[in-house]
Parts: structure tokens; C-alpha cells; sequence
């Protein structure tokens, strides 16, 4: 899988702080991770999204009287 570089970025910040766990393929699993997480959240968001309703239109009728 690939990903962006900013999850590189990411992965490369959180693991900063446990040098014992630096490597080039940890962090390249970390960032599959985080841009797994991203994606899955972004499909899921989508399928949930219902578009607001537009100006003047209230409880499913259209104030136009």
C-alpha cells in the first residue's frame, strides 16, 4: 500500500519519542496504518453524508407561499 507523506511525517513524529522502535519499515507500517485510518474514515464519513437542507427549505416543504 502507499501513502502519503505526511503519515510518513506523522508515523516519524510518534516514534521519535521511542528510538527502540525506529526503523524504515516500522515507520512504513505506521503510515499504512494512519493512511488506512484516514481513508476508512473519509468512506465511511461519505456514505453518512446527507446534504444540508437549502434556504427556506423547511421539514421537507418549501416555503414558497
Amino acid at each position: 500500500m502507499t501513502y502519503d507523506s505526511r503519515c510518513s511525517d506523522l508515523a516519524e513524529a510518534f516514534l521519535q519519542d521511542h528510538p527502540h522502535l525506529w526503523t524504515d519499515k516500522r515507520v512504513a507500517g505506521l503510515a499504512n496504518i494512519i493512511q488506512q485510518a484516514i481513508e476508512d474514515y473519509i468512506k465511511d464519513e461519505d456514505a453518512n453524508y446527507e446534504p444540508p437542507d437549502p434556504p427556506g427549505f423547511e421539514a421537507g416543504f418549501a416555503d414558497n407561499h
